[in-house]
Parts: C-alpha cells; structure tokens; sequence
C-alpha cells in the first residue's frame, strides 16, 4: 500500500451624487442634507446581500434526503465523506450529499467523522450531536487494525491541500507523520498519548497544510525534497537530494521517489505495508 496523499485552495460601489445636482437646482442646504442621507441608506443593501448571499451557501442542498446530517453548498467536491461514510454520502449534481441518514452506531460514528474531516466544514447536523466528543476521539483511525498494525488515518483534512489524506505511522524509532492534517489540538493530544511525532514526511509541496503548527507542537523533524521546497518550507529540516531511494529512517521506512503528481513527489513505503 502506498502512503501517498495526493490532493491538490467588486463590489463597486458608486453613490449617486446629489449635492452636484443640488447646487445647480439652487437647493437649500436643507435639502442637500436629506440627499446625503439618502445616499447613505442607498448604500446599505451591499452588506445585507452579501451577508444574505453568504448564509445561503451555508444552507442545505436540496439533494440531501430529509434528516438529520445534511450538505451545504460549500462543498467543494473532495470525495473525503464518500469515501469515510459511504452508506451515507454520494456524489449529487456535482457536489457531496447525504442520500441514506445513519441507522446504526456505526454508520452515525462514520458519519460524524466525515462532519470532522470535511475541508469546508460543509457538513452539519439539525442540531448540536450529543456524541461528537466520542467522534473528535476516535481520531487518527485504524486504517485495518488487522492487517495493517500502527497505520492510521488522521482526518481532519485542510482545505489548504484541497482535503489531502494524511496519515500516522507508529514505529519503535520515532513515529512519522505522512502529510499535515488540518491543526487540532484534539487530535495533537492523541499523538501525544501515542508516543508524539519524531519525523513528518511530506510528500510533496500541495499537502502541507498547517506543517509549521505541527513542528512547533512536537518539534518534529520536516522531510521534504528540496526541488519541491517553497518559500513556506524553506524551514524544512531535512531536504532530500537526488532520487532515492533513502532509508535514513530505520530498516524499516523507505522513502521511494515517484515523480508524476509532481516532479518530485515521493511517498514512504513501510515494512508493515508489505
């Protein structure tokens, strides 16, 4: 399995001007006065628009079936709820909706970790989920707690690396951190409690999100290959060279070279993949 995470982030407005009219007109100066006004109250249906066109993207899309979770218009097409919960959400007209409303524990637990996932946060429920608490806890998730050991799915995907998959590996060397998840501090306590983030691996330069965050939290070392180094990751700590493949990680991690999402791109081959 290949630990890749591949994604890809006027108003004018003129007032009328009645005081030029108004000296022409020989207007009293009482009267210029009232235009003025006037011209004020002109202009303040911009900012109820804009405010009633903003609300109106967070309303729920028709393709959602009645119930309790529901897509908003905000969605941005990622595929990350179908993909997490798809019992639940399919793709509609071209966006993310809920065509079957959870039924069991399993399917609302999935459903809720998609909300949390969601890039946009275009996902919502009718009224505040009692249980979201079990969900934010449930996260990173055994990407196959039978097969696959110490793999996991971290969610909380950014909309900065247009919704990328990151993931977290657990290794007796120091647990790596594949990609930058959207920063919580939910999320950073249950690294914490799992050991913490020794290396994060960054595959390419699309998917690193809110990497500097990470960094400071665990002082973690950066891995990224330096023709794909940007302004934003100058502050890399470890720049690959060449094509690879490098295994200063442990017998265990190969970092592989395999350009084609970008020139550069490269992904991390664990022995517990294999």
């Amino acid at each position: 399995m290949e630990l890749t995470c591949s994604a890809r982030l006027l108003c004018h407005e003129s007032g009328l001007s009645f005081l030029g009219h108004a000296r022409k007109l020989n207007l009293a100066p009482k009267t210029r006065q009232a235009s003025a006004a006037t011209t004020r109250v002109y202009r303040a249906p911009s900012a109820v628009q804009q405010s009633a066109k903003k609300e109106s993207k967070r309303a729920r899309r028709p393709e959602n079936v009645e119930g309790e979770f529901y897509v908003d218009h905000t969605c941005i097409d990622c595929d990350t709820c179908r993909w997490m919960a798809p019992t639940v959400f399919k793709h509609s007209n071209p966006q993310s909706a809920v065509y079957h409303q959870p039924e069991s524990p399993e399917e609302r637990l999935k459903a809720l970790q998609a909300l949390l996932s969601c890039p946009t946060s275009s996902i919502h429920t009718e009224r505040p989920p009692k249980d979201i608490k079990q969900a934010h806890d449930s996260f990173p998730i055994p990407v196959d707690a039978d097969e696959i050991q110490g793999v996991y799915h971290c969610g909380y995907h950014s909309e900065s690396s247009f919704a990328a998959s990151s993931y977290f590996i657990t290794r007796p060397d120091g647990n790596i951190l594949i990609d930058s998840p959207r920063y919580s501090e939910n999320l950073a306590k249950k690294f914490e409690a799992m050991g913490g983030i020794r290396y994060m691996f960054l595959t390419h330069k699309d998917d690193i999100a809110d990497h500097k965050r990470w960094q400071a939290r665990f002082n973690c070392e950066r891995i990224l290959h330096e023709l794909e180094v940007q302004p934003q990751t100058e502050c890399v700590e470890i720049k690959l060279q060449g094509q690879g493949p490098w295994n200063f990680l442990g017998p265990d991690i190969d970092l592989i070279f395999t350009p084609g999402h970008t020139r550069v791109s490269s992904f991390a081959n664990s022995l517990s993949l294999i």
